[in-house]
């Protein structure tokens, strides 16, 4: 199940595969320099326990739900949804 995410990408045609994993690099940099300000990491919270977060691709038909865990300062990608 942990490998979900990367298959889903893999089955993409290789231009929106590109796109995705440029966002994703985008995202975690964008997240680790939102929590290092104390701010909030982009998308919105999902879930009971206010680690989930939810973003659309702008302009692609993908929406990933990330994990945000402060303790080792990582992303995990749990859902990445390709509606396509």
């Amino acid at each position: 199940m942990e490998y979900e995410a990367a298959a889903t990408m893999e089955a993409m045609p290789r231009e929106l595969h590109t796109a995705v994993g440029n966002f994703i690099k985008a995202l975690a940099l964008e997240a680790g320099a939102a929590i290092d300000a104390g701010k909030e990491p982009p998308g919105g919270r999902v879930g009971e326990n206010g680690r989930r977060y939810l973003v659309q691709i702008p302009g692609e038909p993908v929406i990933i739900e990330y994990v945000v865990d402060h303790k080792i300062r990582e992303l995990r990608i749990p859902v990445l949804l390709w509606i396509g």
